[in-house]
């Protein structure tokens, strides 16, 4: 096909592709197949710019939550960083006690060697050091609530003595663990100097031989389990030493976190109750029931009922 008819018959093509509209034919007909297509309305509205339709309240509501999450995050890294104190340790691995909000700490390391010069606590009895084993436990009860009985694992329904006896609302009273504790260390150091030292004038050495050997085992029984239950797993370590006993020696000057002994007595002191032990409270009361019935007034003793020790 010649160059000439091929071109020509590509404009004829071309002009029938893109012929006018027909004046015969409705709108509808021809646009048809566009039916679908926006107008000109239409689109102009569809380029127009939108309205911001995020609300405020939204904005602020994602902004504080964004704010709380950082907060949250914050506080679990500085919470994890440094963690609990040591008083809220003590807490958490304790009974229930109101001397807690006395307890502090303090890192010691033990001077515990055989050879170590006496201290005020150690060797044979004399007024001074026997003086100074009693400065250290020979202190009052303080007032425990009645509602924390059962966090002590003991019954409610048992008649526990009261601060002030005949008031329902009266807290009972507690002594120290502690005390108690050293209380009985003494005791079996007593005993084993009860040929050095006259000790018949002392409360725990009433009743007789037999009540004091009874009393010695209570406390050589109460040690073994407060020690076993504490269970100490410092190592102490030994040392090459030509003068020791099979060229070693061992160092019992062991590191520890103590609790200070100080403030705790302090607190007890500053809301002791009353003093002295169970049978010297005993032998108090006596005492003052038979002095309130002598009197023949009835005023007195309810007076006296409400007396705290």
């Amino acid at each position: 096909m010649a160059p000439w008819n091929l071109s020509k018959r590509m404009a004829a093509e071309e002009k029938k592709a893109f012929s006018p509209l027909s004046q015969n034919s409705s709108m509808d007909e021809q646009t048809s197949p566009f039916l679908d297509s926006p107008t000109a309305e239409e689109m102009d509205h569809t380029y127009q710019r939108e309205p911001a339709s995020i609300p405020r309240r939204a904005l602020c509501l994602n902004i504080g939550l964004f704010l709380a999450s950082m907060a949250l995050f914050v506080g679990s890294v500085v919470t994890h960083s440094f963690g609990p104190t040591d008083r809220e340790c003590s807490t958490r691995m304790s009974a229930y006690s109101p001397v807690m909000d006395a307890v502090e700490y303090e890192w010691v390391t033990f001077e515990n060697e055989f050879s170590t010069a006496p201290t005020k606590y150690r060797g044979k009895p004399n007024a001074e050091l026997e003086q100074a084993w009693m400065d250290l436990w020979k202190y009052g009860a303080f007032p425990v609530p009645m509602n924390k009985i059962e966090a002590l694992n003991q019954s409610k329904d048992l008649d526990w003595r009261r601060v002030n006896p005949g008031e329902p609302d009266s807290p009972t009273v507690g002594l120290l663990e502690g005390f108690h504790q050293i209380h009985c260390l003494n005791l079996i150091r007593q005993y084993t100097y009860k040929d050095d030292w006259d000790y018949s004038n002392a409360s725990s050495w009433h009743g007789g031989p037999e009540m004091v050997r009874w009393h010695v085992d209570h406390c050589i029984e109460t040690l073994r389990m407060n020690l076993m239950c504490t269970a100490d797993v410092t190592p102490y370590l030994i040392w090459n030493d030509p003068d020791g006993f099979n060229g070693e020696s061992p160092s019992f000057n062991t590191l520890h976190k103590c609790r200070k002994w100080e403030p705790i007595v302090d607190w007890v002191k500053e809301h002791v109750v009353f003093n002295g032990t169970a049978l010297e409270i005993a032998e108090e009361e006596d005492k003052a029931k038979a002095m309130a019935g002598h009197s023949g007034h009835q005023n007195h003793e309810d007076s006296h009922n409400r007396t705290s020790f």
